[in-house]
C-alpha cells in the first residue's frame, strides 16, 4: 500500500487501513476481528499510511513490541483503540481528499470544539470520542 486508501465503502476502507483481507468488509466481520485481537501488522499498516510517527501513540510502544515479540495479536482493548482511530482517520482522509499532511495536521492540532484537545487524543480515548471526531468532520 502506498498510503492511499482504495476500497470503496468507509467500513471497507477501515479494514484496508488496518491491513485486513478484502473479505473483512462489513461491520460484523470487522467486529469479529477486533474481538479476537487485531494482528500486530495492523499497527504497522496504520503507521505506514500516516507516513510519519504521530505525536501521540495510538497504542503504547510496549504493548506493540510485546505482541510482536510474542507473535500474538494485540489486545482486544488496543484493537478497539486502533479501530476507533481508523474509523476517524478514514473520514478525515475523505474530507481532506487523501491529503495525508492535512489529515495529520487535523488530528494533531488542538481544537476549540474539544476544549483545546487534539482530535487524535479524543479519537483514541473511546468509541464515543471517535464518534465526536467523526461528527465534527462530517459537519
Amino acid at each position: 500500500m502506498n498510503g492511499k486508501l482504495r476500497r470503496a465503502t468507509e467500513i471497507d476502507r477501515v479494514s484496508e487501513l488496518l491491513g485486513l483481507p478484502e473479505e473483512i468488509n462489513d461491520s460484523a466481520s470487522l467486529n469479529t476481528e477486533i474481538a479476537k485481537g487485531l494482528p500486530v501488522e495492523s499497527v504497522e499498516k496504520v503507521l505506514k499510511v500516516l507516513g510519519s510517527k504521530p505525536a501521540l501513540n495510538i497504542i503504547s510502544d510496549r504493548a506493540y513490541r510485546r505482541a510482536k515479540s510474542e507473535k500474538r495479536p494485540i489486545s482486544v482493548a488496543n484493537s478497539q483503540v486502533l479501530f476507533d482511530f481508523a474509523r476517524a482517520y478514514v473520514v478525515a482522509d475523505r474530507v481532506h481528499h487523501g491529503n495525508g499532511a492535512l489529515v495529520m495536521r487535523f488530528f494533531e492540532k488542538p481544537c476549540q470544539d474539544f476544549g483545546g484537545a487534539a482530535p487524535m487524543a479524543l479519537a483514541i480515548s473511546s468509541p464515543a470520542g471517535a464518534d465526536a471526531v467523526i461528527d465534527l468532520l462530517n459537519r
